[in-house]
């Protein structure tokens, strides 16, 4: 398993400069969140952005756009604008030769429509992008996004929704959006099988997506690394603590995960 760092501790920064920090901070490893001020001055330079990230020494992943953007929003060129943003990020994944993109599948925002039709909707979008992806064959992860209320799924819809997918469709399970939800998180990681290729981390007190550091929440880490242990396909392990963030804080994390999982960097 590798372990990552994932740049939403630095949002807004410059992205070179980001990367740079994070390989002082003892980064082997990556993911890349393609929103904030810091990437809007490489937006129409991205190839080029690749290939100066494809010279330092890491790997990537890439996380589509977050902020404003809902995948099952009410407004079809809304949702047009915003599967064109995730085809972007599958083509500079591309060049940037990254594992996966993580993508959002969207949120039930407003009671006044139906929960069931947005996840058709986040259905039929995902087959979309996955049909668009056929030239460039990354791997497309889907995240339990949502809390309070605004995720699109139960736990036993999440681990279904691929059901009948091409094979570069698979799942990322986010433990702290899981935990607000009251999720259980040992139960979806099993459930979710060969399927499931990786994980964010970050901890929270079941109320809010606080994205604190291992520890510094209710979440039941013993019980989560156990069923991390037991799933066998897990590959990636991203630390995706909230921004401003000390770099020190992942460093402490990568170093509970090796220690608690028997990782070498």
């Amino acid at each position: 398993m590798d372990i990552l760092y994932s740049e939403l501790c630095l949002i807004g920064g410059n992205v070179l400069d980001n990367v740079d920090r994070m390989i002082r901070g003892g980064a082997r490893h990556i993911e890349l969140m393609i929103d904030g001020q810091g990437w809007d001055s490489v937006r129409d330079k991205m190839e080029e952005t690749a290939r100066l990230l494809g010279e330092k020494p890491v790997t990537y992943t890439v996380h589509m756009p977050v902020w404003d953007v809902n995948l099952t929003c009410q407004n079809h060129i809304m949702r047009e604008a915003v599967k064109e943003l995730i085809r972007q990020a599958i083509v500079f994944a591309s060049q940037l030769r990254a594992s996966y993109v993580v993508i959002h599948p969207g949120f039930h925002r407003c009671p006044l429509f139906s929960r069931e039709r947005d996840r058709e909707i986040a259905r039929q979008s995902m087959l979309e992008l996955l049909d668009f992806n056929r030239k460039y064959g990354m791997l497309l992860l889907v995240e339990n996004v949502g809390v309070n209320g605004t995720s699109l799924f139960t736990p036993e819809e999440f681990s279904v929704f691929l059901d009948g997918m091409p094979e570069k469709a698979g799942y990322l399970f986010d433990i702290g959006h899981a935990h607000v939800n009251h999720w259980d998180l040992c139960r979806i990681i099993s459930a979710l099988g060969k399927r499931l290729y990786a994980v964010h981390l970050h901890d929270n007190h079941g109320k809010s997506d606080e994205h604190l550091p291992i520890g510094e929440g209710t979440v039941d880490w013993d019980s989560v690394f156990s069923a991390i242990r037991e799933n066998g396909n897990i590959r990636h392990l991203v630390l995706e603590y909230n921004a401003g963030t000390p770099l020190e804080k992942l460093e402490e994390g990568k170093g509970i995960l090796q220690n608690e999982l028997g990782i070498r960097d």
